[in-house]
């Protein structure tokens, strides 16, 4: 099996920035594979929202593809909340499957993703088409989505801090997705 990795955006902002990464499984001939796992390393303040195909996920966070439903890809949107400090960090994506022979089979890839502030955007920006079609087509099969042209993106989530009586209670009982 092959990872093919790939961002819509060549970079994003630094805080309150968005992309999507689209991961490819691309089995070998004749391979077997009916079950894989796919799990992430991302970096300190880069967030993931669940996986836009549908895909169940585990508790511990990983992404579990079924090979006969015939949607071997995975799309994830990603954020930042905060200002990242760095230029670029990596996101390693691995991915575990049982072969032919029953063994476990696990391989990485890694992608940059790189960090600008929001004035250096459209300097060089440079988009992936395929992965903003990608969006797209899931975006229009899914029903709470609008069949539109335009790629609306939604804000990162942000959270306001407030300072008053009740803040405490925000501490205790916020629940971060």
């Amino acid at each position: 099996m092959m990872l093919r990795l790939r961002l819509a955006k060549s970079m994003m902002e630094r805080e309150e920035g968005m992309n999507h990464l689209w991961i490819q499984l691309l089995p070998k001939e004749n391979s077997t594979v009916e079950k894989a796992e796919v799990r992430f390393q991302m970096p300190t303040g880069l967030y993931r929202s669940p996986n836009l195909n549908g895909h169940e996920e585990s508790e511990s966070g990983g992404i579990l593809i079924d090979w006969a439903a015939h949607n071997n890809d995975v799309l994830l949107e990603l954020y930042t909340q905060t200002a990242i400090r760095s230029d670029e960090s990596f996101i390693i994506v691995t991915v575990s499957f049982k072969d032919s022979e029953d063994r476990w089979i696990e391989i990485s890839e890694m992608i940059v993703v790189r960090f600008v502030a929001e004035e250096e955007m459209e300097e060089t920006l440079e988009l992936d088409q395929q992965v903003i079609k990608r969006v797209k087509e899931l975006r229009n099969g899914a029903a709470e989505w609008p069949d539109t042209d335009d790629l609306a993106i939604a804000p990162p989530r942000s959270y306001e801090l407030r300072n008053n009586k009740y803040a405490y209670l925000e501490q205790l009982y916020r629940v971060d997705f």
